[in-house]
């Protein structure tokens, strides 16, 4: 070799069958420069940045290590030839490798990639204790990531999955419920649109403050909340939300946005519910109902042009949140888990639980002696809002405190109708 030559520029040369990469070489010939400008000592020059350079360069030599989740789901399918083949339909996933074939022809093992991960799957064997789910009773729900929940759910709802949750917005994302035709629930989770999302079934579209004397709740509600009230229409202006006031019991009535008010009706009927008049307002016809618990409620069609409410209200004066207070959690969730397609959580109290998904947001609480519906309403001040209580003649049962979401206090108008002022 001739010993003038740059050991630099024979890498770029073409006696190298692959050149070696551009930044690399360069920051390895700075390095070797500046070791070259020390001073010398017995034993030669003391290269201190050679061990990095090396470990840089297997660095980026060595493949991309993909990260693994800690739980991969390993589901039991009755037919999991026809499973793979849903998968790959409605989902968009791929067979890595081909399928374990058992002598007696049942699959015993499949790997599909699906959603950036890995999804197992084999057929049922019963032998060894492995069932698919029965219908409606599932153990486990699945997450899956999607970059568009309206366009995934419709092609599953299309290759005949049974749809939970129709697409609803919460913690910043877009989501859908189904359960696929082998028993598996999916919980479909996407980015936000930015477009206006419409109502939602099951979501509260209205509702009804019940008292028994609506024009005097007007005056109260007007000095504590702020509202005008129109009496010709019986309704709160001024808000982005509607709000009636009417004769009866002292609890709020809720309004359900249904997708089918028919077949809406007909399952209150076969859980056990009532089914009242129909009542014709602005914004379409309303079926009042009563649960099998007592409590009165409502339903609606919705035109595709109404919005859905805001998650906690859009300001003071409107419904944040619903607190249902009832016998029998069980027969609540049961009977609004059919009709509204309502799913729960447990909460932070004894038979607490937290209604997914629904705007505004809500909660139940089993074990009281009558049903009834407590709202809380915002106010910018919960102080200065309880002052205002006193002063209209109604009562503080419990004075304002810090919880986890603000603060808040609980109170009655001066009527014996309770509800919550929350300050957020």
């Amino acid at each position: 070799m001739n010993d003038n030559r740059d050991p630099l520029t024979v890498l770029n040369s073409d006696d190298l069958p692959v050149a070696p990469d551009p930044a690399f070489a360069a920051r390895l010939r700075a390095r070797l420069q500046a070791a070259a400008s020390l001073p010398r000592r017995t034993g030669g020059v003391v290269m201190s940045g050679t061990d990095t350079m090396i470990a840089e360069l297997a660095e980026a030599a060595a493949p991309p290590v993909e990260p693994r989740s800690a739980v991969i789901a390993y589901l039991t399918v009755t037919d999991a030839r026809a499973a793979i083949t849903w998968y790959a339909d409605a989902f968009g996933a791929a067979l890595t490798g081909d399928p374990v074939e058992m002598d007696d022809g049942r699959i015993g093992h499949a790997e599909l990639s699906l959603g950036g991960g890995i999804l197992y799957l084999a057929d049922e064997f019963p032998e060894v204790s492995l069932k698919a789910p029965s219908p409606q009773h599932v153990s486990v729900s699945l997450m899956l990531a999607v970059s568009d929940t309206d366009a995934a759910l419709r092609r599953a709802r299309e290759a005949g999955a049974t749809i939970q949750r129709e697409p609803y917005e919460a913690h910043g994302a877009r989501g859908a419920a189904l359960v696929d035709p082998f028993g598996h629930r999916w919980m479909l989770t996407g980015p936000v649109t930015g477009a206006a999302v419409p109502i939602q079934h099951g979501d509260v579209g209205y509702v009804a403050l019940c008292t028994p004397d609506p024009e005097r709740a007007a005056a109260f509600y007007a000095h504590v909340l702020g509202w005008t009230y129109d009496s010709r229409t019986r309704t709160v202006t001024g808000i982005g939300q509607r709000i009636r006031l009417t004769s009866g019991p002292n609890t709020l009535v809720c309004g359900y946005a249904v997708t089918d008010q028919n077949g809406a009706q007909q399952s209150i009927l076969g859980a056990g519910g009532q089914v009242g008049e129909v009542e014709r307002l602005d914004f379409g016809d309303v079926v009042s109902a009563t649960d099998p618990q007592g409590l009165p409620f409502a339903v609606f069609e919705p035109s595709s042009e109404q919005p859905r409410p805001k998650l906690n209200g859009s300001g003071p004066g409107e419904l944040s949140y619903i607190t249902y207070q009832v016998p029998n959690s069980a027969v609540f969730k049961a009977f609004y888990g059919g009709l509204l397609f309502w799913t729960f959580e447990p909460g932070r109290v004894d038979d607490g639980w937290q209604v997914m998904g629904t705007h505004p947001m809500a909660g139940v609480a089993g074990g009281t002696a009558e049903p009834v519906v407590v709202p809380m309403w915002t106010v910018e001040d919960v102080d200065a809002a309880v002052a205002r209580v006193r002063e209209a003649g109604g009562t503080v049962i419990e004075e304002p405190s810090q919880q986890s979401y603000g603060k808040s206090a609980l109170c009655t108008d001066d009527q014996g109708t309770r509800f919550y002022l929350g300050e957020f």
